[in-house]
């Protein structure tokens, strides 16, 4: 077994290079310690405009006092999380992800920039409340029908009353629940998802910002508060406002002119996180179809095609597409823009790659073209900053330990447990807390058909034992 594990780790790092840096370098550390190093960036000039955008958009979901203090937070230290998937926040990738991210010295909010891109049945289930049996499999109860499973979270209209009632049903009748658990969900259920501010927001988006922030505040009342804003919702905004009025701007050339497609074919083409030619991706911005299912878009020349879907590059043309909703911003879009606003993310496995490649090419396209002051400033920008680790964990009735979702949490009763994460993060090292999440990493990055099976039956279970990082979860946890 002890072999498989180190072949696992061997096979992930082979394919997550900057992730196997941060592992070589601070593997040592402990988790709480190495989340002290973050490296931050500091605001400039232009931060003005980013702030303005932001504010009118968390005040569409969140109190103005909540709001205003989360301004202040960024305005001084502009961290922000870029891991989540949008959606009411239940999988225990991002109860991680936030755990982690809260165990920061200072921070009173946690900022997320959501991707809202994903699909309702991508596989953190966006839109369904999950809750894990004793078997160990997670179970889901979703707000939606299948039928429109395939929707983006953006383009999702947003949940009704009936289908919180379907959702209760489902609940009343579920095999593996308790009298006791099944009575405390719909009690929580009854608090939050029917309350009638829920139903004032015409999407989706909004909803799960909304009742993201109260489960996360019901179940860790002592964490710093949790704010989701959509990171494509905030960058058409910047890209609307700020960037399109704005002829000499350096991403106004890049995004609606044809030198400016033409030098982001040259060096994103192909890069993690961008688009190929090979209609993986999409260039600059995705399409939203008629049935609200997200369409890759191929650059023909000065416009955007795919099958019957043709829209035009020109700044007039987008700034429409991302109002309606035909549009929205890719990663590479995403991402030039942040680095552009001197945003510091927190990224999970994927987003330290992506972010440090993009960041990388943009410095060199700049210097390339003449912009060498912006070119450093934009190389200054950490994207080295790892949150997607483990810290939550939870231990069965039969004394196995699991990774749980956010109902799990609340299901479990225990009014010290963020304190109990805190003394885990003081315990634990970052090489443990990235170890136990390799076999999950391992299959994401790893298509069905290419998985060793030696490898695909390592546990997380198995790696904890290793690394000794089970009997720390139990000494603080309790068996």
């Amino acid at each position: 077994m002890n072999s498989d594990i180190l072949n696992l780790k061997t096979e992930v790092f082979a394919k997550q290079k900057i992730l196997a840096k941060i592992y070589a370098k601070h593997k040592e550390r402990g988790l709480l310690e190495y989340i002290g190093s973050w490296q931050i960036s500091k605001p400039i000039a232009e931060s003005g405009g980013l702030f303005a955008q932001m504010q009118k958009l968390l005040l569409r979901v969140y109190p103005a006092e909540l709001t205003s203090g989360a301004l202040e937070q960024i305005g001084q230290n502009p961290l922000v999380s870029t891991i989540d998937h949008h959606g009411i926040l239940n999988h225990p990738f991002f109860i991680n992800s936030n755990l982690i991210y809260s165990q920061r010295a200072g921070l009173k909010y946690l900022i997320c920039l959501s991707t809202a891109g994903v699909s309702l049945n991508n596989s953190s289930w966006p839109g369904c409340l999950l809750v894990t049996g004793q078997d160990g499999l997670i179970r889901r109860f979703s707000f939606f029908s299948d039928k429109i499973k395939n929707h983006a979270v953006l383009a999702a209209k947003s949940f009704k009353a009936s289908d919180v009632k379907r959702l209760e049903f489902h609940i009343k009748i579920a095999d593996f629940l308790t009298k006791d658990e099944k009575g405390r969900l719909l009690g929580l259920i009854q608090e939050i998802f029917r309350d009638p501010g829920l139903f004032e927001f015409n999407d989706f988006s909004g909803q799960a910002a909304y009742v993201s922030a109260a489960l996360w505040q019901k179940i860790f009342p002592a964490a710093p508060k949790l704010l989701y804003l959509p990171l494509e919702e905030l960058v058409n905004e910047l890209i609307i406002n700020e960037i399109t009025p704005r002829e000499g701007h350096i991403l106004h050339k890049l995004f609606f002119t044809p030198s400016g497609w033409d030098i982001i074919e040259k060096y994103f083409q192909g890069s993690l996180g961008a688009f190929s030619a090979g209609h993986k991706g999409s260039f600059l911005f995705w399409g939203v179809d008629g049935k609200g299912r997200r369409i890759h878009l191929a650059r023909q020349k000065d416009k955007l095609h795919h099958d019957d879907f043709t829209v035009s590059l020109s700044a007039k043309s987008v700034v429409s597409g991302l109002q309606t909703g035909k549009l929205y911003s890719t990663s590479l879009v995403c991402f030039l823009v942040l680095l552009y606003y001197n945003v510091t993310c927190l990224g999970g496995f994927n987003q330290v790659n992506w972010l440090t490649n993009i960041k990388e090419k943009f410095a060199d396209l700049l210097t390339g073209i003449g912009e060498k002051d912006l070119a450093a400033r934009i190389l200054s920008v950490p994207t080295e900053n790892f949150a997607e680790g483990s810290l939550a964990f939870g231990i069965n009735r039969q004394g196995q330990i699991y990774k749980p979702a956010l109902l799990d949490l609340f299901l479990r009763e225990d009014k010290s447990l963020y304190e109990k994460y805190r003394q885990l993060a003081s315990l634990e090292t970052l090489g443990e807390s990235i170890g136990a999440q390799l076999p999950e990493i391992y299959k994401v990055i790893t298509p069905f058909s290419e998985r060793n099976g030696g490898l695909s039956g390592v546990t997380e279970g198995d790696i904890l034992n290793q690394n000794g990082l089970a009997n720390k979860i139990k000494s603080v946890l309790g068996v």
